[in-house]
């Protein structure tokens, strides 16, 4: 019998490398084996025919005597679910996937915003808790950021395949692949002038994205159209910083208040201003006559810088 601090001599001289999805299982199977059997070379042989791949004795012995744990790994199982539908749709608005460090980042300045897609990744992972959230602050007069990073090369790969292929996955769960969506690229817009006009809406410069958006929504009963927004060339602002659009934007549109009213139980922000707006208008809608909304309105919102704001 073979002890712990074992050579494992000449037994396969090539080992595979265990699957992302599988170290934390034949870790606990090797820790189960090591309490009636010490030789990490029998374990190895053991588990090599149970899961028909070549282990390293030497890996094992470090499990065993505890001088090398394994690491929480950012993986998930290849196949859809909602939380990965909502990530896919906030990355595509939002996010970022790195193939040079294989990190998956979200940047954005609403905090409940970097929560909600932090709850889903930890949820993807079967992780207990999310990751920290990192918070970037800059001048008193803009927001500060916060980062939400996690590092899985599955993740990543996933995230940089063809947008057909990846939608094929998203779409499973389309109310919350709609959600993320609309929670990275999308806006609640009120009209006050004589009149008061609601509609919510959802921007993208991939016009066969937002039409495959059309599409989902449509299948939940929502109407919605599709319009150029801004031409390439345009100049744009965001926190401060100038630049010219580059490719034509379109936004996919939901006007009818049935419908505005449909998204928002069926699919809605994550964001609270975003839910806080829309809940807002819509009740003013429901309890006003038409000429005393924009009034009933102005009461609640004030213009700033262009927008809406709540008072």
């Amino acid at each position: 019998m073979h002890s712990v601090g074992e050579s494992p001599g000449s037994w396969r001289g090539r080992h595979n490398r265990i699957p992302p999805d599988l170290v934390e299982t034949v870790h606990s199977d090797v820790l189960r084996l090591a309490a009636s059997n010490p030789s990490p070379v029998s374990i190895a042989r053991q588990l090599s025919a149970s899961y028909r791949l070549s282990f390293s004795p030497g890996t094992f012995r470090h499990w065993m005597i505890g001088d090398r744990k394994i690491q929480r790994r950012n993986v998930f199982k290849s196949e859809p679910s909602p939380a990965l539908s909502y990530i896919v749709g906030a990355n595509i608005g939002d996010g970022s996937a790195l193939k040079k460090s294989w990190i998956v980042k979200l940047e954005v300045t609403d905090l409940d915003f970097a929560q909600a897609f932090n709850v889903k990744a930890a949820e993807l992972f079967s992780h207990a808790s999310p990751n920290k959230i990192m918070v970037k602050r800059f001048q008193v007069n803009r927001l500060p950021m916060y980062v939400v990073r996690y590092r899985s090369k599955q993740l990543v790969q996933l995230l940089k395949s063809p947008l057909q292929d990846l939608l094929k996955i998203a779409t499973a769960f389309p109310c919350e692949f709609l959600r993320g969506i609309f929670d990275a690229e999308g806006h609640v817009d009120v009209g006050v002038t004589k009149e008061f006009h609601l509609a919510v809406g959802a921007d993208n410069s991939n016009r066969q994205l937002l039409l495959r958006v059309k599409q989902l929504l449509g299948d939940l009963g929502i109407e919605s159209r599709i319009k150029r927004k801004r031409k390439a060339g345009a100049l744009m602002s965001i926190r401060g910083k100038s630049f010219i659009k580059r490719r034509d934007s379109y936004s996919v549109m939901i006007g009818r208040c049935a419908d505005v009213k449909k998204f928002a139980n069926e699919v809605g922000f994550s964001i609270h201003r975003k839910v806080q707006k829309l809940f807002d208008a819509l009740s003013i809608i429901q309890s006003c006559e038409p000429r005393a909304r924009p009034a009933e309105w102005k009461k609640l919102y004030g213009k700033v810088a262009g927008e809406w704001v709540r008072l």
